[in-house]
Formats: C-alpha cells, structure tokens, sequence
C-alpha cells in the first residue's frame, strides 16, 4: 500500500487469471481508499460548524462503531457515515483517518497537521487543484456532471430559526428515513431545544415519536412546545389523500424554513418535481442532497437555483463541492473505460 496522493498499487506473479484477479483487487483497494478520503474530506470541508451549531455525538473508536452497526444493522451504519462526514474532522476525532482531510484547514478550527498514509501533501492548492482538474476533464467539461455553470463558490448557505419558530423537512415519495434523517440533524444543529414531528399516517410516513395527522394536532404540538423548533417532517406522496393532508399541515403554519431532501442520484425532472412541486404550495428556501456519491451528475440540482445546504449531512461548502465534482470525474473515468 502506498502513501500519498496516488492510487495503491498491488503487484502479483503470473498472468491470465492472476492478473484479472490483481486488477480488480487493484480497483477494489482504489475505490476503497477513495471512498475513505472523500468521506474525512467531506467531514473537514464541514469545518464551519456555526452554520448549524453543534453537532450530534460520533463512536468513540472503531470498536463501538462497530457495535453500534452490530446492533444497529445495516440502516444505522449508513446514518452513523451520514454523521460522520458532518463532524469537524480534528485530532480528538478518533475516527479512521479522522486527519486525512486536514489540508481543508479553517482558521481557529483545525489546529496542527497529525499525518497518515493517506493525506495528500499540506501544500495542495485548492485553487491550482480545481484548475487542473477542469483541465483533465477536456472535452467532457463539468457540464457532463451537471455542473454546468461550473463549480459553486462563495459563502456557505445559511439560515437562522428561533425557538417557537418551525421549519418543515419534504422528502421525496417513498423516502421517509431521509426526510427523518434531515429533520434529525438539523434538529442537533441548530443550538436550541427542538421537537420532531411525524406528519400524516403511518403508512405513509412510518416512525415513533410526536405524529400530527391534522393541522390541530400540529398546533396543539405547537402549544405544547412553546419554546421550541417544531421540525415537521413530511412526505411528499403520490397518494392523493396523503398529499391533501400533508397540504393541509403545511399550510396552516408559517415556516422559518423550507427543506426540501433530493435524491441526487435521479433525473433532472424528477429533481425539479421534488423541489416545485410542494403540498400546501409552499417554497422551498433550501436543498438537502442525498446519495450524491452515488450519482452521476451530483451538480445538475444546482439548476433549480435553490441553495443547497447540506450534501450527504456536510454543509455544502465550496471545498466539499470540488471534491464531489472530482469523485464524480473519477467515476466517469471509471465508467468510459468499462465500456
């Protein structure tokens, strides 16, 4: 295993089979590696934490990480990896190559360079690296990965909310957890005592918790919980019954906020559907991307022109952008020459 920015390297005796069996286990440890740095990197590209506020509580070590998916299957692995790539990556992160990411320093936050074998040099360029990597993708272009105004830049997204305020959270028909998933980190975010709320039936929106089956029930939580955000998690069904319901919870409240969860693994208009077309017509102030690892034009939802605030559960900064635009490049790469 090598260190530094290349691709691990592993060299076997013999030809035909073995060498079929070298490539992919080649291909097998790069996309490992890639997948372990773009995760730490992701993570430190979430280093502006005020964004948010505090986060919410990571394994320990390995070992408990470990048990927790254990217990956990599956479906809690892939939420503790949601968590994960949105804590401030640092040297009391005792997370797997927690440091990796370090060359995305922000003042007063990362302190000090801890090393491992798979940091790229300190001295990396982001603005030089951004360069270089538009200029590798030659004909292609960004706009292949529907960055097609190129990469986003400036200051990080940002919304406030007071307690008593309430924010709602819409996910795509059929995707329930990510739309709990979103309302629940924003809820650890936001530096303020907070309520999840399950609107509609079980059926469509399955889950424990405070549940709001009408626009009373919603106020009555509401009254209850009068110093707290109230974070409303919907679905947005194709049932019609289940649409006129959530319409009806929707709009008898006023929104600090309007989150909307994006599978960005789908086509453009679907995209666009999930962002305009909202119950109880509400607008949308703010994305939440999903699965954008996943997805072979991770920068396509930028055409809706709302503002994307968190990619995978980072806020989306202007580093964590480039490196998903680089991951997508790879996977492009990947993908042309299979064919």
């Amino acid at each position: 295993m090598s260190s530094g920015k290349g691709s691990a390297q592993m060299t076997w005796n013999g030809s035909g089979e073995q060498s079929e069996k070298a490539e992919n286990a080649s291909r097998n440890l790069d996309k490992l590696l890639r997948d372990t740095r773009r995760r730490l990197y992701a993570a430190a590209a979430s280093a502006d934490a005020e964004v948010f506020g505090e986060v919410q509580a990571l394994p320990n070590s390995e070992v408990e990480a470990m048990e927790r998916r254990l217990r956990g299957g599956l479906r809690s692995a892939e939420l503790d990896h949601r968590r994960a790539v949105a804590r401030l990556a640092s040297p009391e992160t005792p997370l797997p190559f927690a440091d990796a990411a370090s060359e995305f320093e922000t003042s007063g936050r990362i302190q000090g360079r801890a090393g491992t074998q798979y940091s790229r040099e300190a001295s990396v360029n982001e603005g030089e690296r951004s360069q270089l990597m538009g200029a590798s993708l030659g004909k292609l272009g960004l706009s292949e990965l529907g960055f097609t105004k190129g990469l986003p830049v400036g200051e990080l997204p940002r919304f406030s909310v007071k307690p008593g305020q309430a924010i709602v959270v819409i996910g795509q028909n059929g995707r329930p957890e990510d739309a709990l998933d979103v309302a629940s980190r924003l809820g650890v975010r936001i530096n303020a005592p907070y309520e999840i709320v399950l609107a509609g039936a079980r059926t469509v929106n399955p889950g424990a918790g405070p549940r709001a089956r009408s626009a009373e029930e919603f106020a009555q939580i509401r009254e209850e919980n009068p110093h707290a955000v109230v974070i409303l998690s919907v679905v947005n069904s194709a049932v019609e019954s289940h649409q006129r319901n959530a319409a009806r919870i929707i709009s008898s409240t006023d929104f600090a906020a309007v989150w909307v969860v994006v599978d960005a693994r789908c086509d453009m208009g679907i995209i666009t559907r999930a962002v305009n077309d909202l119950p109880g017509e509400v607008e949308a102030s703010m994305i939440a991307l999903t699965h954008v690892w996943e997805a072979a034009k991770p920068g396509q939802v930028l055409e809706c022109g709302i503002p994307v605030g968190l990619i995978d559960g980072a806020p989306a900064s202007t580093p964590l952008w480039s490196l998903v635009a680089d991951d997508a490049y790879i996977r492009m790469v990947s993908r042309n020459k299979e064919q």
